[in-house]
């Protein structure tokens, strides 16, 4: 499932993204990658977005207005 808030996808047709960039020592592991539609990558890479990921099943996001989504195999 799409790991943004309130995303509906199905992971298979997503992209895995690194939470932390590969370029700042981020691991490609399970810790590390999250499914986001292309649409959800450029709201984290250009639109203000941040998300931290303290295991492969959780990601906490960090909307620009400063709102915190946690999201989980659950939903949001």
């Amino acid at each position: 499932m799409d790991s943004f808030p309130f995303g509906t996808r199905d992971a298979r047709t997503m992209d895995l993204d690194h939470t932390i960039p590969h370029q700042h020592g981020g691991a490609t592991s399970a810790d590390n990658l999250s499914p986001l539609t292309r649409h959800h990558h450029r709201a984290k890479t250009y639109g203000g977005w941040a998300k931290r990921q303290p295991d492969p099943d959780t990601v906490v996001w960090h909307s620009p207005h400063g709102w915190i989504y946690l999201v989980t195999p659950q939903g949001t």
